[in-house]
């Protein structure tokens, strides 16, 4: 499967200092922030820098409501305003902050306390502020945070040891801890378009929750590193296979090394497919058929792809050398028939090449 390098089907590369630890998609404007504390939005139609500011890092999450962008970064939370750059305001936490989430209620933050001597998480801390920057609620949680999801008044929380499970926490009310089927740590998760939740956990689990009912689902022996949501589920492993749901077909495929990041992208044939990429000695970007888990197009790539997002039609990773691609479906189908066509040609050649020898010996 001939393929050229990944800068070859991108609309456009943007370069940061450290590498790509955050990255989000909101409406025309890409957002990336890294490890070390560059933050920086680009027009996706032009191209164009709006703006890059300056942080102490690394940045982990961020989210948007209107204009205003809510950035996890270190030990604090900050508020930017998305048109400008300009700093609004913002709060030191306890420990890491991991996660953060824009909802009716405010904005919600997660963080973190890693202790060295026991080489774990020792306390773990959910927060939140209303719009302004003003401390509304703070509670102690059980487990380190590794995903959150915000809906109007309620913060939902995926957990490791001790709890496991998630937690949901509202103004007013101590965390309510809610046990899965699967008692294993929580590593990642993700929501739905219409709202039903996806835990994936540290046994290769994932955990369906739609309303009240909870369903058990098993995507292989290792821990899931990475989940997103079409049809079904989509998960990748560490063990580097990347797992359907029985909704999107069942299918298993097959990558080396250990899965950083999935994600559902445009496609070469038309509507979407699943963009994977693993790492080994290398990374490997995979576009997997949705349906059927076939791979469409192998990229090889230097740098670990650590990011991705997308919208509709588009989609944008991430590496650890700082370098963020932006491709497009239009430009990225413009330039894979490019390819066929230069292979095409080189193989006529190497043919007319194989004729004038046997003639010259004859």
């Amino acid at each position: 499967m001939a393929s050229r390098g990944l800068h070859h089907f991108a609309s456009f590369v943007r370069e940061l200092n450290g590498a790509c630890t955050l990255l989000r998609i909101f409406g025309d404007n890409l957002v990336a922030g890294t490890r070390l504390g560059d933050l920086a939005c680009w027009s996706i139609s032009s191209g164009s820098e709006r703006w890059k500011i300056f942080m102490d890092g690394p940045c982990s999450d961020c989210d948007l409501e209107g204009d205003l962008l809510c950035v996890s970064e270190s030990a604090n939370i900050h508020a930017v305003d998305m048109r400008t750059g300009e700093f609004l305001w913002s709060s030191e936490l306890e420990g890491s902050s991991d996660f953060v989430r824009v909802s009716g209620s405010g904005v919600w933050a997660t963080s973190s306390v890693y202790t060295i001597e026991i080489q774990d998480y020792s306390q773990a801390s959910v927060w939140l502020f209303d719009i302004k920057g003003r401390l509304q609620g703070k509670w102690g949680i059980d487990g380190r945070a590794w995903f959150l999801a915000a809906k109007s008044e309620l913060a939902i929380i995926g957990l490791s040891r001790p709890r496991c499970g998630y937690a949901n926490v509202s103004l007013g009310h101590d965390p309510a801890y809610i046990p899965l089927d699967n008692n294993s740590p929580i590593t990642t998760g993700a929501v739905s378009e219409d709202g039903a939740m996806y835990l994936g956990h540290s046994d290769g689990g994932v955990s369906e929750i739609i309303g009240e009912e909870i369903a058990s689902h098993n995507a292989g022996s290792t821990p899931v590193s990475a989940l997103t949501i079409g049809e079904d589920w989509v998960a990748g492993l560490e063990s580097g296979q990347v797992v359907s749901g029985a909704s999107s077909g069942g299918w298993t495929s097959e990558l080396s090394g250990f899965v950083d990041v999935v994600s559902l992208g445009p496609s070469l044939r038309g509507g979407r497919c699943v963009w994977s990429s693993s790492w080994s000695e290398g990374a490997k970007l995979a576009l997997l058929d949705e349906d059927s888990g076939t791979a469409q197009l192998e990229v090889n790539h230097d740098s670990r792809i650590e990011e991705i997002c997308s919208t509709e039609g588009t989609i944008a990773l991430g590496d650890s050398e700082g370098n963020v691609f932006l491709i497009e479906e239009a430009v990225l189908r413009r330039r894979f028939e490019q390819v066929d066509e230069d292979v095409e040609e080189g193989q006529k050649r190497s043919l007319l090449r194989r004729r004038i020898r046997s003639l010259r010996q004859g």
